[in-house]
This record gives C-alpha cells, sequence and structure tokens, in this order.
C-alpha cells in the first residue's frame, strides 16, 4: 500500500513538470510569434547596393537634363538596441551638368538632431557646411574642368561630423557627355588617330554624321599584322556586327564595321593589335558608307612619329 502511494506521488511529480514546460515552451513560441508579428524595433540592414548607370561611353545628357544620377547612403549605429539604439545617415546623390558636379548631401538623426561640420571635396577643392538640420539637403557645386571628357572619373569625399564619430566617405562618379543638340545639326565627320605604335598598336576612328544611317560600312585595315585577331571596341549606333580578315598571305589586316546610326550620334571605333614593326604608317586607308554613298571622305593611313 505504501508504495502505490509513493507512485503516485511521483507520477503527479512528472505530471506537473510535463504541464509546466510545455507551458513554456508555448510562451517562448508566443512572445517569438508577438515579435514577427509587428513590434516595433530597430533592424539595421546593410546598405544595398548602388543601381547599375548606363554606360558612360554610350549614353550622354541633354544640357538641360534630365541628368544621370548615382546614389549611396551609409548609417552609423551606437547604444544598446534595447536602449534605445542611436543611429545617423549619410545618403549622396551626385550627377554632371554641361558645366558643373553637383553633390547633394542629406543627414538624418535618429533624435532629429543636426549635424556639425559636413563637407564635400572633389577636384582638390573642399566646400562644406557648418551645420545641416537632421532630414535637410546641402548641395555642394564644383566647376567642371577646361577640357573634360565623357567617362572620366571624378573621385570625391565627404566627411559628416557631430552626433557620435565623423563619417568619412569615399566614392566616384563618372562623367557623361552632353549629346548634341538635333534641332540646331551637327556636321558630318569622320577621323582618325593614332594612340599607340611600336609593336603594340592603337587607333580609333571617330564617325559623326548629320544625317541618320541605315546599315552603314566602316572598313579599313591595318599594317604589319601579327599575332591573334585584332581587339575592336565600338562605341555608339545600334545593330553593330564587326569581322576582320587577312588578304591572301599578306601581313596587312582588314577590319569591317556594319550597323545603323542616329543623326548626330557619335560612333567611335576603338583598335588594338600586334605588330612586327614600329613607327611609320601603321594602317591602310579607311572609308565610310551609307544611304547608298560615300558618308565622309576616307581617312589616308596613320602615322607613328
Amino acid at each position: 500500500m505504501k508504495s502505490t502511494r509513493t507512485l503516485a506521488l511521483l507520477m503527479g511529480l512528472i505530471a506537473t513538470f510535463v504541464i509546466f514546460s510545455c507551458k513554456k515552451t508555448d510562451l517562448v513560441k508566443a512572445d517569438d510569434a508577438e515579435n514577427v508579428s509587428g513590434k516595433p524595433k530597430i533592424v539595421l540592414v546593410s546598405p544595398p547596393a548602388p543601381a547599375e548607370l548606363p554606360d558612360c561611353w554610350t549614353t550622354c545628357i541633354d544640357p538641360q537634363g534630365p541628368y544621370i544620377e548615382s546614389t549611396a547612403s551609409n548609417t552609423q549605429t551606437w547604444g544598446n538596441p534595447a536602449n534605445p539604439q542611436h543611429w545617423k545617415t549619410v545618403t549622396n546623390t551626385a550627377y554632371n551638368t554641361a558645366t558643373s558636379f553637383i553633390v547633394k548631401v542629406t543627414f538624418t538623426h535618429s533624435g532629429g538632431n543636426s549635424s556639425n561640420t559636413v563637407s564635400v571635396t572633389a577636384f582638390g577643392s573642399t566646400q562644406s557646411v557648418a551645420t545641416l538640420a537632421s532630414g535637410a539637403t546641402a548641395t555642394f557645386t564644383f566647376a567642371l574642368p577646361t577640357g573634360w571628357k565623357a567617362c572620366d572619373n571624378v573621385p570625391f569625399s565627404i566627411y559628416q561630423e557631430g552626433q557620435n564619430s565623423p563619417m568619412r566617405l569615399s566614392y566616384s562618379y563618372n562623367l557623361y557627355g552632353i549629346c548634341a543638340n538635333k534641332e540646331e545639326g551637327c556636321e558630318t565627320s569622320f577621323t582618325g588617330e593614332a594612340i599607340a605604335c611600336g609593336n603594340q598598336r592603337e587607333a580609333v576612328y571617330t564617325l559623326t554624321s548629320k544625317d541618320a544611317l541605315s546599315n552603314f560600312k566602316i572598313q579599313g585595315g591595318l599594317t604589319n599584322f601579327t599575332g591573334a585577331d585584332a581587339e575592336v571596341t565600338v562605341t555608339g549606333g545600334s545593330n553593330i556586327t564587326q569581322s576582320q580578315w587577312t588578304v591572301g598571305g599578306s601581313s596587312n589586316r582588314v577590319i569591317k564595321v556594319v550597323g545603323n546610326l542616329d543623326a548626330c550620334e557619335t560612333l567611335t571605333i576603338r583598335v588594338k593589335w600586334n605588330s612586327t614593326n614600329s613607327g611609320g604608317v601603321i594602317t591602310g586607308s579607311w572609308s565610310v558608307s551609307g544611304n547608298g554613298g560615300e558618308v565622309a571622305p576616307a581617312v589616308s593611313g596613320l602615322t607613328c612619329n
């Protein structure tokens, strides 16, 4: 009888423990569900990768805009997340016009406090504001240097001071060229330039047409050609195809580029190749035809000094 009472007591204790454990587990699950359902809390997320911008070689901007903007954001946090945690964010938008490089900086703070000094450095020059309210934006405008061109890379940095430790941020932006004014028209031209001589050669040919060209053809030769195929990079135009071949047993290489070109659009052909000779004439004559006839006078062989 005593054994029976003892066994019953033990079974009761085990049942109580099981019930308590189940309730405790349910509480934990309920808490988790409550967090997921939307209790306010600070969640820190790494800055997203910047959006890919259009190719600066083939994309131009209108002098009156719109412009091509690059945007980036960095956040600094500190304190105990349960206390609550503090944060500040510096966001910038960079772009260029026909005459200026512009950086807009926005400062925000979790408590609504203002920033102290905010400065931007570009082209070796620094501009700053002494204070910037939370949520406000400061605009920094730098004159573009003389002779700037499309795809020039502009490194710039941002310095923010105040509300915890300073933030030092570094970025860069590739400039966009200005589109030709089609209403005012443009001049048709076809030019060539020798860029590199010696055994590793490089030449650039540039075409601009005042009229749109359908199925244009640019063709020319490279002298004293050796090695694998020439490296041909075409910028601009549409439906571009290219081919190359060697005539008979000669050392001359023929390059052909075919495609379409909008009115006042610029097409650039950059050619790199190996050669056994240095100096002298490095290319043959290059011609351009389209719309049933010659588009511009042929470019004679390019010469290295």
